[in-house]
């Protein structure tokens, strides 16, 4: 009788399904603006503003988004909706200011019950009283308040951030604050008793997530990116982010720039190779540390009026100094055989395209007449001239180093500088809409196929070194190679004032904004692309990811184990699991099973 029974319950065990994965939502967010984006063109993101600060972090964290913008798009069902019906994305993040029509508020309340969607509002972006509804709370006003955010209670996305939300960012006396009635959500924070931070369960895996705040500044805080980004996991219920916390990217300019030869105020000698590797490649081998140096290919050769290549230039310089550029080189090739310097574009020659025309000629000029012009030394923007150069012009020189120096160091450059901060902005000569069609990967902000984020040359956000965005850091002594010429301990300092972080390089901070990851509607595996063009520090090395899942997805993945690339990880434990990969393929996965 025993054994009858216990062939039944094998032949029921068997007759039973396999126990599904947990259908997961679509990892990818559809971010809502109005006509923030001042590009007609829908590439160029500039201006500052909240919608540029969402597209640096969204790229530094590697979450994949799509951009609405209603001053260009009408909003149609499709636009939430794949082939099949089911939802195209896990999350919308709406930061739309003004008023929408009841019919586009209709689509974005189906989008959320019908496709369970999650909504995440930020700052006073909730004036439409659809997205009210959504997130069980009424706009009531807006005025100027003191008042820091506070931890009301525990939750998912502000836990572990302390109770003030303001003590890391700019000290401001006051900001606008939008004012709310809770009509039907969990207040997470609040500023002097009115709520700041609201979540509202629409479903089982469907939230609505106010962030309140100052739109102009809240995300120059720390604990508000923080929680944005946890909002994002806590949306669609998982996420798969790089965080960046203590890291740095240490930049040098300026090596075969002809302005070290001929500028009178900015003349030394070009660095040896016994320079280089006593003053750089050692340090920076001890500190298992990376530097990206924007160098420039191509010399102005006065004596033949044309542009050579710098790595074989040896002379006598005007002012009577020895130049040799063979042996920098020769330093150069000793650093990137070591894994200790990168090799990025400075600009092709860091001089003006016109050396001829007036109010020049450059050309055979004394050293201390047009020589002595920092005008002349810059490419991307025309001093002398007050003009920008024609984008021709600077697509020319873009390819021309990415070209130089590809066949000089066996490997094109992924980011790009101008020489000086010269740079155009007009739209049909915009320095980094061109760079980022020439295929660079990052000049002071994101470049990309898709798009191109302006920034700055010295930093790549108000934030750079947070747990957000790495902090580009110009190289002790000054940022260029004249410092080591003139400091040569100095640049080693830079270890000792930095205790405990980790010096990586951009072409591996490119890498991760440039990965592909995709999660549909039905699929069971995110995977991860990388692209071999943007991507190739991720694939020369292992790379790795924070795996993150929120608090009321766990339970329901109780006994379900992570997959990487087909092997266990183990069971999903924690709200945070490192992910990593080993180097070499271009496609991973993970899936829980």
């Amino acid at each position: 009788m025993f054994q009858r029974i216990l062939v039944t319950i094998f032949l029921l065990t068997m007759a039973l399904p396999l126990r599904a994965a947990e259908q997961l939502k679509p990892y990818r967010v559809l971010i809502v603006i109005s006509d923030q984006w001042k590009d007609p063109r829908s590439f160029l993101v500039s201006g500052g503003g909240e919608f540029q600060t969402l597209v640096t972090m969204f790229k530094s964290w590697g979450i994949p988004f799509d951009i609405l913008r209603l001053d260009q798009t009408l909003m149609d069902p499709s636009h939430f909706a794949d082939y099949a019906g089911k939802a195209r994305y896990g999350a919308i993040l709406w930061d739309v200011p003004g008023e929408v029509s009841q019919a586009d508020q209709t689509l974005v309340v189906d989008a959320v019950q019908k496709l369970h969607i999650s909504l995440i509002a930020i700052g006073d972006r909730i004036r439409q009283p659809g997205i009210q509804n959504l997130l069980g709370i009424h706009f009531k006003s807006e005025h100027m308040n003191s008042a820091h955010q506070t931890v009301k209670s525990d939750s998912f996305l502000l836990r572990g951030l302390g109770s003030d939300l303001r003590l890391q960012g700019p000290d401001v006396i006051s900001m606008q604050r939008p004012q709310v009635d809770v009509t039907d959500a969990k207040i997470l924070a609040d500023a002097a008793g009115a709520a700041e931070i609201t979540e509202r369960e629409i479903g089982p895996d469907t939230r609505a997530i106010w962030i309140g705040g100052d739109s102009d500044q809240m995300l120059l805080y720390q604990p508000i990116r923080t929680a944005l980004r946890r909002a994002v996991t806590e949306a669609i219920g998982y996420s798969l982010t790089k965080s960046w916390t203590k890291t740095i990217i240490l930049t040098m300019d300026d090596m075969g720039n002809a302005q070290n030869v001929w500028l009178e105020h900015w003349h030394y000698p070009a660095l040896s190779a016994e320079q280089i590797r006593h003053s750089m490649i050692e340090p920076l081998k001890a500190h298992h540390a990376i530097l990206s140096l924007n160098i420039v290919p191509g010399f102005v050769d006065d004596a033949q009026h044309r542009i050579v290549p710098t790595w074989r230039q040896q002379f006598t310089d005007g002012f009577g100094i020895k130049q040799d550029y063979v042996s920098t080189k020769k330093g150069l090739d000793e650093g990137v055989a070591a894994g200790v310097l990168e090799i990025e574009s400075h600009g092709w020659t860091h001089m003006q395209p016109d050396l001829d025309s007036k109010p020049g000629p450059w050309w055979g000029s004394p050293l201390m007449d047009a020589r002595a012009d920092v005008g002349w030394y810059r490419e991307f923007y025309d001093i002398p001239r007050n003009r920008e150069v024609p984008a021709a012009e600077q697509s020319f020189h873009m390819q021309q180093s990415a070209d130089w120096i590809g066949h000089e160091f066996g490997q094109v450059p992924l980011e790009f500088s101008t020489g000086g901060n010269g740079i155009s902005r007009s739209p049909d000569n915009n320095t980094w809409r061109l760079a980022a069609e020439a295929g660079y990967g990052y000049y002071g902000g994101y470049l990309g196929r898709d798009l191109a984020v302006e920034g700055r040359a010295d930093s790549n956000a108000d934030f750079g070194g947070s747990d957000d965005v790495p902090l580009l850091l110009p190289a002790l002594p000054d940022g260029h190679d004249r410092g080591i010429g003139h400091d040569p301990e100095g640049f080693a300092k830079v270890f000792d004032k930095y205790p405990g972080y980790f010096f990586t390089g951009l072409d591996e901070y490119i890498g991760y904004q440039h990965a592909d990851i995709n999660l549909t509607s039905g699929d069971s595996k995110l995977t991860v692309f990388y692209d071999p063009h943007y991507c190739r520090a991720l694939l020369s090395k292992p790379s790795t990811w924070d795996f993150n899942v929120a608090d009321w997805l766990r339970p329901r993945l109780q006994g379900s184990q992570i997959l990487v690339d087909g092997k266990s990880l183990g069971p999903v434990k924690n709200e945070t699991q490192t992910i990593a990969f080993s180097a070499g393929a271009e496609k991973h996965t993970i899936e829980l099973k």
